[in-house]
């Protein structure tokens, strides 16, 4: 979908080879641009990378002129990405000024794997004491979920947020490789990822894509665990970074509302309180003197109790070890002024859509069901859920939130008459979207309805 497929273009192009590339459904249309501004003969087929390679192992069957090359899981791709590992081995000898200096660890994106492969052969013959850690998203970690239990499995469906590291299954080959010579995977949020994206571009100027970032966020979360050493230091450490350059403009509102969030900057709160005159002053002067960076509220007249949305920001010289110490001490102030909170911060419906729809709570509605769900950001795809829903099958809330172009976010409330549970949840199976059932969710429950 990226660098992988600009390389073989570019390549077949100053070779005089013809060059096919089949992509899903969801690759944004620049990317496929520069396919075919490269020379090659683009194919859109399917919502996943994986009925994209199967149209594409089909076409190498059916025509002898055509041979396939699998993006990730060949020995000749593996061996062509441990040369990264080659160019770091020289690099840091250069840079140590001493060839027994030692490289403590070096962080890769895992994505298909052959990277991580690559990497972890070449490091492991020349300095086999070095770690090789490899970083996946929390919610496509296809990675770790193999080796932990010994044999390659399959996600049913991936995340979207960070597409260039997004696959269902690892090859063969690249399991045999990562499985014999990977020290250890983490996996990391996707809040922790846009942290990542934004401390590049501060140090660097340079905006990387998620892909691209995530395995400085890895050795971030790595290093916030690593005691110091008598010299005050913790070692010496790499992140490799990859799929550098796609980024796509609009996901960068995403990223700048999450950093802060994911540097355990900002923390989110639910407030319930009397619904009396000043309660806001006195709330912002309990927090004190933490900065606060968002108040939502909407006054609802049927109701004597005000429900709001606060955000704070920790201070720069607060240690991350301090997290939930601060929240309690946060919930402990308002407490003393009659204000009962919660940290969501941890909450994805509360930090995605509850906080942009604070009032207009109609009370429980019988039979009503809540669902988040996620979808490839493709014309129609929020009208093909749409249209099977019944006219029985009453929507009694809707928000929807674009989150870059690339991946669609919906939370939907829908009645749905007794006796037709089966079929609805047939219904949001069949769509193939990502969901989540959020009807027993206490932000839900307590501040919505």
């Amino acid at each position: 979908m990226g660098s992988q497929g600009h390389s073989v273009a570019v390549a077949a192009g100053h070779l005089g080879m013809p060059a096919t590339i089949v992509v899903p459904e969801r690759t944004p249309l620049q990317r496929r641009s520069t396919l075919e501004r490269s020379g090659a003969k683009v194919i859109v087929h399917g919502k996943s990378l994986s009925d994209a390679q199967m149209l594409a192992e089909s076409m190498a069957d059916e025509d002898a002129s055509l041979t396939l090359l699998h993006p990730h899981d060949d020995e000749r791709v593996i061996a062509g990405q441990a040369t990264v590992g080659l160019e770091l081995v020289r690099q840091h000898g250069a840079s140590m000024g001493s060839p027994g200096a030692q490289l403590d660890a070096v962080f890769v994106c895992v994505g298909g794997g052959s990277l991580l492969a690559g990497v972890a052969a070449a490091i492991k013959q020349i300095m086999p004491s070095t770690k090789v850690i490899g970083v996946e998203p929390a919610d496509s970690d296809v990675m770790n979920k193999s080796l932990l239990g010994g044999h390659r499995v399959a996600l049913p469906e991936p995340g979207h947020f960070v597409d260039g590291a997004a696959v269902r299954q690892i090859g063969p080959e690249v399991f045999r490789v990562c499985n014999e010579l990977v020290d250890d995977l983490i996996t990391v949020s996707n809040d922790e990822i846009c942290a990542a994206v934004r401390d590049c571009f501060e140090d660097t100027r340079a905006m990387l894509e998620p892909a691209g970032a995530i395995s400085v966020a890895g050795a971030k979360k790595y290093l916030a665990q690593v005691p110091l050493n008598a010299d005050g230091s913790r070692g010496n450490y790499v992140a490799i970074s990859s799929d550098a350059s796609n980024i796509e403009f609009g996901i960068l509102r995403f990223i700048a509302e999450r950093a802060a969030i994911g540097e355990q900057k900002e923390a989110l709160f639910a407030l319930e309180c009397a619904d009396d005159s000043g309660m806001f002053h006195e709330m912002y002067a309990a927090v004190q003197p933490r900065l606060v960076t968002e108040f939502v509220y909407r006054h609802t007249p049927a109701n004597d109790k005000a429900l709001i949305y606060m955000a704070l920001e920790r201070p720069d010289d607060a240690p991350p070890s301090s997290v939930q110490a601060e929240a309690e001490h946060v919930i402990g102030a308002l407490r003393k002024i009659n204000v009962e909170a919660m940290d969501i911060t941890g909450n994805e419906l509360a930090k995605t859509h509850a906080r942009y729809l604070a009032g207009g709570r109609p009370g429980a509605i019988p039979g009503e069901k809540l669902i988040r769900f996620e979808f490839p950001e493709t014309p129609g795809a929020l009208a093909a859920w749409l249209v099977n829903l019944r006219p029985s099958w009453f929507l009694t809330l809707l928000h929807y939130r674009n989150h870059g172009g690339q991946v669609g976010k919906v939370l939907a409330g829908v009645r749905v008459p007794e006796g037709d549970e089966a079929d609805f949840e047939k219904v949001l199976a069949d769509t193939g979207y990502t969901f989540f059932d959020e009807t027993d969710n206490p932000v839900f429950t307590k501040f919505m309805r």
